[in-house]
């Protein structure tokens, strides 16, 4: 960018940035110029894509070989002269505030956006002065597409307890040790960012080790598909929120009931061909000693509109079966001009009451960066610095309260 020169993009009615595929995308460019300078045109592109790239090595010393993995898809790239065209004579931008608008539709079939350790889903806006034998600079801010997931589209599946459970001995052949038995349980299936999992963990220790503690997961699955030189999968998990509790000694049983907050995490997808997301939530005995700690994990799906009947999971009594308080369901909330208030901690679900919230007093969403998100460079090859060029996108969080 030219020293004289100051260039901001911006979103109408949207500071966030933050958008739904099918909605119209608009703004306004401000090229502020305080010398004149020559340009043949400025051009701003709107572009949407997935990307992954990863290495993998090989064998040693002259047997060593490495593979670059990589995989794209391309979901919007459209080009407008804002003024001036590629084939035109060079022209000098006078003095002053310059403002060009611009809009766009964006297609119906995006996926969330996401950036990730090896690739990213990213969607930019990007300005462009084409200045004759010098370098162009170039101005670029990122937005976040949302695609909405509605959990009550799967209830049949999503609105149910899901219960998995596992056996251990320890030893085997004569020597086996009687078993350990671990079971976890979780009300539904189906949450948004705000809710709180209620895991139900219960444990019949028959074997002599004892489970020091239990320890409870919410791991996102992240997964990179490669398309050359040949299609390899990638999977990535990461923690995004763990909590433990007390185990369980040797001939002893147990139940223990752990509740899981969800941050603010983009949905599960699996529109993309080449980066998907899926969640699951992982109960694991911590067992001291050179031994195997067991591993139970129940898949569960993350949304952007919770579950209308099914939206309070609860934990019953040390007999009864989890449960689920109805609410009201929420209605969809589109990204508004005004940022909401930071609001106090979600309150855990069994402490919600079923008749406290009606429809009229539901929360709309905030919209807030991932949990151990890092701002994501979004200058691609070739693309002159600037200022500042981070990006992090932002999700939808339900924050309810009493």
């Amino acid at each position: 960018m030219p020293e004289a020169s100051e260039c901001q993009i911006r979103f109408d009615n949207n500071p966030c940035g933050v958008y739904f595929p099918g909605q119209s995308l608009a703004g306004y460019v401000e090229l502020r110029v305080l010398e004149a300078f020559k340009v043949k045109g400025v051009s701003l592109q709107i572009k949407g894509f997935a990307e992954v790239k990863w290495s993998e090595s090989s064998g040693t010393g002259k047997s060593r070989r490495t593979v670059h993995y990589h995989g794209r898809q391309d979901y919007i790239n459209t080009v407008t002269y804002l003024q001036g065209s590629p084939e035109g004579n060079p022209f000098d931008i006078a003095p002053g505030t310059h403002t060009y608008r611009f809009g766009c539709l964006l297609p119906a079939n995006l996926p969330t956006s996401f950036e990730g350790q090896h690739g990213h889903i990213r969607y930019t806006v990007r300005v462009v002065l084409h200045r004759p034998w010098k370098v162009d600079p170039t101005y670029k801010v990122g937005f976040t597409v949302l695609r909405h997931v509605n959990l009550n589209e799967s209830a049949l599946s999503l609105a149910v307890p899901c219960k998995l459970e596992l056996q251990k001995v320890f030893c085997c052949g004569p020597c086996a040790s009687d078993p350990l038995h671990i079971s976890a349980q979780i009300p539904i299936a189906g949450y948004v960012p705000g809710q709180t999992i209620a895991v139900r963990i219960e444990a019949s220790n028959r074997s002599k080790k004892r489970v020091n503690e239990f320890s409870t997961k919410l791991v996102k699955n992240v997964c990179y598909i490669s398309q050359t030189p040949y299609s390899r999968v990638k999977l990535e998990p990461e923690i995004v929120a763990e909590v433990r509790c007390q185990g369980v000694g040797a001939g002893e049983q147990a139940t223990r009931e752990q509740f899981l907050a969800i941050p603010a995490l983009p949905s599960t997808s699996n529109q993309c061909q080449v980066l998907t997301l899926g969640y699951e939530v992982e109960v694991e005995g911590k067992i001291p000693g050179p031994n195997i700690n067991p591993r139970i994990r129940i898949p569960i799906t993350l949304g952007t509109v919770p579950l209308a009947a099914h939206a309070i999971p609860t934990m019953g009594g040390r007999n009864e079966q989890l449960q689920a308080y109805p609410v009201p369901e929420v209605p969809v909330v589109s990204p508004t001009n005004d940022r909401p208030e930071p609001s106090a901690p979600p309150v855990p679900y069994d402490q919600l009451k079923p008749a406290a919230m009606p429809v009229d007093q539901l929360p709309p969403p905030t919209y807030e960066e991932a949990v151990g998100s890092t701002p994501a460079n979004i200058l691609e090859e070739g693309e002159e610095n600037t200022g500042s060029n981070n990006f992090t996108p932002q999700y939808m969080v339900y924050r309810f309260t009493e």
